[in-house]
């Protein structure tokens, strides 16, 4: 045996572990069934959030615990495990007149307005109608079984400054004005 090629490998670093403190940055695809993923894309997507600061659905969070950088997994998430089951009370009948005449809906289109503590929040257009429009309060993702599969791109100890940042959604739909729901 000879040494002369034998080559040096650098030390191995330390590979920190996901948890309740961590700063993640994942690449990601969810399914629902077999042909409706988000992205609509169907292509992986990469997302950074701080854990358990309700940025994620929290069966997610709970998958990704003890999970270090380049490690891949896929997990099925229940209706309660995601975004919760639809709650019907979450589907309102609304007159079109609430609208501003300009606004031209359609279903699917996804609306930011405030609740009363000045918080944002979403809605979905379901239906219009010339004299109503029924929208939708509930996350677009409620009451269905996903299958997340994701890649852990980064983890590192969250700093008050990501704690401050993140307190949202930052995958490209939401970064462009989208709904932050999936």
């Amino acid at each position: 045996m000879t040494f002369k090629e034998a080559k040096c490998l650098p030390p191995r670093r330390y590979r920190m572990k996901i948890d309740k403190n961590s700063f993640v940055i994942i690449d990601y695809l969810i399914r629902m069934g077999e042909r409706e993923t988000y992205p609509p894309s169907g292509k992986p997507e990469e997302i950074s959030f701080c854990m358990d600061w309700g940025a994620m659905p929290p069966g997610l969070e709970v998958a990704m615990m003890g999970m270090a950088e380049s490690e891949h997994k896929v997990v099925r998430l229940s209706p309660q495990e995601a975004y919760g089951e639809l709650d019907q009370e979450l589907v309102m009948e609304v007159p079109r007149s609430d609208f501003a005449p300009e606004v031209e809906l359609r279903p699917g289109l996804v609306f930011e307005t405030e609740n009363e503590e000045g918080h944002p929040v979403y809605f979905i257009v379901q239906e219009v109608q010339p004299d109503k429009v029924i929208i939708d309060f509930n996350h677009p993702l409620a009451g269905k079984e996903l299958e997340v599969s994701f890649t852990v791109r980064q983890v590192r100890e969250a700093t008050p400054e990501d704690l401050q940042e993140h307190q949202g959604c930052t995958c490209s739909q939401c970064a462009e004005g989208g709904s932050q729901q999936h």
